[in-house]
């Protein structure tokens, strides 16, 4: 992990430098705002795809467990989960797709629907948690029992 962040930081040093040299350096000083813009978009998605880049990296090394993303404790997958987490994934890849297709690349209106079928899908989700707290295996005492000292009972 430490040389693979090592190489990361190494290479954002580097992508930063010439970056700076592109905006400072090359053509009209009139076009400069053009070129921070389009080095700044380009930077921004360089960082997200090495933060990927590590995060799949330690997911194939083992020292990122996703087993437990859509269990519940005690019990297997949990269906109100695995709902909330593919909603957000395909509206926030929806979302991702209409600003990249739209011209001139500008944030689109988000409609009431889809907020609406978020909130559905959210509080789905917190009211399984809810009914979950609720049961005696939710309110169970996550350890060892107390011994009666510690209840106040010794002498």
């Amino acid at each position: 992990m430490k040389h693979l962040t090592a190489k990361v930081s190494l290479v954002v040093l580097v992508m930063a430098a010439l970056a700076a040299w592109y905006i400072f350096f090359s053509g009209a000083p009139d076009q400069m705002n053009k070129r921070l813009s389009l080095v700044t978009g380009y930077f921004a998605l360089l960082i997200v795809f090495l933060f990927g880049v590590i995060v799949l990296a330690e997911m194939v090394a083992g020292r990122i467990d996703l087993s437990q993303l859509l269990g519940e404790h005690g019990s297997g997958a949990s269906m109100s989960r695995f709902q909330l987490l593919i909603f957000t994934l395909v509206i926030g890849l929806s979302f991702v797709l209409v600003v990249v297709n739209s011209i001139p690349n500008k944030m689109p209106e988000i409609s009431s629907q889809v907020l609406l079928l978020l909130g559905i899908s959210g509080s789905t989700y917190a009211v399984s948690k809810g009914i979950q707290a609720t049961t005696p295996e939710g309110l169970a005492p996550k350890g060892p029992a107390p011994t009666p000292a510690q209840k106040g009972g010794g002498q």
